[in-house]
């Protein structure tokens, strides 16, 4: 998974994160913008979401942002939570 999202254009973040006992794993992924990340959600699911699904139990999956309309129905499968920015503040990356 992560060779295939290293050559997909828009990935700025693709990190995994384990606790010490292995039992909670922590995915955060970072893109451009909500049309990389449904070119990465379509190449997810083609290749890997049926090993990934086999592999954990996703208990909670929030989106930081504003995602695009189509983006977001997309999302809404997975049961996502949507947080959108707080105030004006300036961000960087």
């Amino acid at each position: 998974m992560v060779e295939a999202a290293r050559r997909e254009h828009g990935v700025l973040a693709y990190q995994r994160f384990v606790s010490a006992d292995c039992k909670l794993v922590l995915v955060y992924e970072r893109y451009a913008d909500s049309a990389a990340a449904l070119a990465h959600l379509r190449q997810f699911e083609k290749n890997f979401a049926k090993r990934f699904s086999e592999m954990a139990e996703r208990t909670r999956f929030t989106v930081l942002g504003n995602p695009s309309d189509e983006l977001r129905a997309l999302l809404d499968g997975f049961g996502a939570r949507y947080l959108k920015p707080f105030g004006d503040f300036a961000y960087w990356i």
